[in-house]
């Protein structure tokens, strides 16, 4: 019971300084509109006059409480508990007395004596009934004493107030006090039995504090084996997200080790290793530049950034220094904090990681693989591991490709001049005749050979022989379309289909070809010479209607430009037409 009645004391005290330092605060206010509304009543209300000793009385009275305010709420903050405790005692008999006074000052007093009882009321609230009693008391002596001098000084000044008959006031001051009073018993009654629940529950949860302590050793013991699994489940996790890793790992490779086998072409193939980086990283951006010339300088090859702009910018700051030891060293790079005034080529795109590494092959650097990211942080030694090792078969696959590329030529080039070997250009010729079959579109054919080669050949020597079909050569693939296909036909007869091209526009590209040999000087440095050629023309479906008729109508075009004096072109004539073939 005793811990019951300490609690319930410490409760209340703590709720008492509380509700002091928030009546402190806006205290003031009451008086001050008290003050109002007694002037207005006077002056506006009943017209009387200003008595100045009463309005006096009632400024020093304000003045007096915000001065009493304010030395309670500096003080508070210096003093220790008991101290603070007795200085707030003394300032509340104070506070009591300045409104009892205050409302014998007005006019409506009477029905104002709430003023000087709003202290005692937030005592009851806080402190209980018995505390109560004094202020009451005191407040009542206050309020009979304060009225009956007012009431004495007012009627000498000719100053009435609601109630002038003071045994009448003292009548109702009497019945107000006592209705207080038993309100402020049921308030406090009601809030006892609120703090000694308070009290009663905190003494039980002292009682169940034994068991608390029991079950948190329990607690403790349980974690213990819950921290247990979750270290062993945490391994499970890990070892698990290595094997996922693994799993991305081996899939990747195997799409990367598809791709190899049956991709041959190495742009194609490098777009869709391009692709599996970037899904597999999740970056931002993946390029991949290959090495080419005598300096081993890097050049994109592909690149997922689109904006034409920066994928310029990237081209133009590839070779810069500081991806130097990737190309020249052969060693990765990571940096998870890109400044752009070290990596020039991240200009504009607000790159903060990147990831660098060789493609190597046979010691050799390839060229370079480079992953970014917009987010700092984003790469880990890890993911560097991983590029590298798609970055292995990524050289694999360039080296295959290239060693394709190389067979290809060799199976489809003539070793000396660089043109189409014969076996090629009718493969081709055949499906280009079939393009112009389907598309309805024009398909010419030119056939042309060196004018007296078997003299260069006797007279210089064969290696001249071969400089000339060499010259030759390389000026006229310097002079074709994309699309046109130039092919070595037999010793030194060559062949060009031109697909789409009318036989007008044929004869005058051969009639152009004629005359720029015509201008060629072959020279092996010892030995100048100059040729001329003889052309034939033929066109589908105007000259042919077969990829033999094409052969065999442009052969016999280019035998009537020798009959005819060399270095002419001749054009096939149209089908149903007379023999006769048009001089150039």
């Amino acid at each position: 019971m005793e811990d019951i009645k300490q609690d319930l004391n410490e409760i209340t005290y703590a709720n008492y300084l509380k509700f002091e330092h928030n009546i402190t605060k806006t205290g003031w206010v009451v008086p001050a509109f008290l003050i109002l509304e007694d002037l207005f009543a006077r002056r506006i209300l009943l017209n009387q006059p200003v008595v100045i000793s009463v309005l006096i009385i009632q400024g020093l009275l304000f003045c007096l409480f915000i001065g009493l305010s304010i030395f309670k709420t500096w003080q508070a903050k210096c003093l220790d508990k008991e101290n603070k405790e007795v200085l707030f005692e003394l300032i509340k008999l104070f506070e009591i007395i300045i409104f009892a006074v205050l409302a014998s000052t007005m006019y409506h007093g009477a029905f104002f004596h709430f003023a000087a009882l709003l202290p005692v009321a937030f005592i009851t609230l806080t402190r209980g009934f018995k505390k109560t009693i004094p202020y009451i008391v005191l407040s009542f002596t206050a309020q009979v004493l304060s009225q009956y001098v007012m009431l004495t000084r007012l009627a000498k000044s000719g100053t009435q107030t609601l109630i002038s008959n003071f045994a009448y006031l003292v009548v109702i001051t009497v019945v107000q006090y006592f209705l207080f009073a038993l309100f402020c018993f049921i308030w406090s009654g009601i809030y006892n039995e609120y703090a000694r629940g308070r009290a009663e529950k905190n003494i039980l949860i002292d009682r169940l504090g034994d068991k608390y302590v029991q079950l948190n050793q329990a607690k403790k013991e349980i974690q213990s084996h819950y921290d247990k699994l979750i270290e062993t489940n945490n391994q499970l996790e890990e070892a698990n997200r290595k094997l996922t890793a693994s799993l991305a790992e081996l899939f990747t490779l195997q799409q990367i080790s598809q791709a190899i086998t049956s991709i041959f072409d190495m742009n194609e193939l490098l777009k869709f290793v391009n692709d599996v980086i970037i899904g597999v990283m999740g970056v931002s951006h993946s390029t991949i530049a290959l090495c080419y010339g005598p300096q081993n300088k890097l050049k994109v090859q592909v690149s997922s950034i689109v904006d034409k702009k920066d994928l310029a910018i990237v081209s133009d700051y590839i070779n810069c220094d500081i991806l130097k030891p990737s190309t020249e060293e052969g060693r990765s790079m990571i940096d998870n904090d890109v400044n752009e005034k070290d990596y020039p080529f991240t200009k504009g795109r607000n790159i903060k990681a990147m990831i660098c590494v060789p493609l190597l092959a046979k010691g050799k650097t390839l060229g370079i693989v480079l992953i970014e990211h917009k987010m700092k942080d984003a790469f880990d030694y890890e993911n560097m591991r991983l590029l590298e090792v798609i970055s292995q078969q990524i050289s694999i696959a360039i080296e295959n490709a290239r060693l394709y590329q190389q067979m290809h030529d060799l199976a489809t080039l003539d070793g000396l001049t660089g043109a189409y070997n014969r076996l090629y250009f009718n493969d081709k010729l055949q499906e280009e005749f079939n393009k112009a079959q389907e598309g309805g579109h024009d398909l010419s054919f030119l056939i042309f050979d060196i004018d007296h080669f078997k003299k260069f050949n006797d007279t210089y020597g064969h290696l001249f022989g071969d400089q000339v079909l060499k010259t030759l050569s390389g000026y006229i693939k310097k002079t074709l379309r994309k699309e046109d296909i130039f092919a070595r036909y037999g010793g030194e007869e060559f062949v060009i289909l031109m697909p789409y091209t009318p036989l007008e526009k044929a004869r005058e590209k051969a009639e152009d070809l004629r005359i720029g040999a015509s201008q060629l000087v072959v020279t092996d440095r010892v030995i100048s010479a100059s040729i001329t050629i003889s052309v034939g023309v033929s066109t589908y479906p105007v000259t042919a209607g077969s990829p033999q008729e094409l052969i065999s109508t442009a052969d016999d075009a280019l035998y009537e430009a020798k009959r005819s004096g060399r270095n002419l072109v001749r054009v096939a004539k149209p089908k149903n037409m007379p023999e006769n073939k048009e001089d150039i």
